[in-house]
């Protein structure tokens, strides 16, 4: 519900001349809705050889196991 809110209420506020705040809103709204599936896109891309070492890098490998790893099905 919270995740659905904020997606349709980002397309409200762009709808009503606040694209800025309302693109951020949309941005908020579908990461909570797809944050379940992250994880499966990011074991997908890592399987993908040029963005699969781009991914194991030390500087970015941090990052995106971190965010991988949350697997919250909401």
């Amino acid at each position: 519900m919270k995740a659905t809110s904020f997606f349709l209420g980002g397309v409200f506020i762009v709808l009503i001349g606040w694209p800025i705040v309302g693109v951020i809103l949309e941005f908020y709204g579908f990461f909570l809705l797809f944050r379940g599936f992250f994880p499966v896109v990011v074991g997908f891309i890592r399987r993908i050889p040029v963005l699969g070492y781009l991914l194991n890098l030390p500087f970015i490998s941090g990052y995106v196991d971190k965010m991988s790893e949350s697997n919250n099905m909401v």
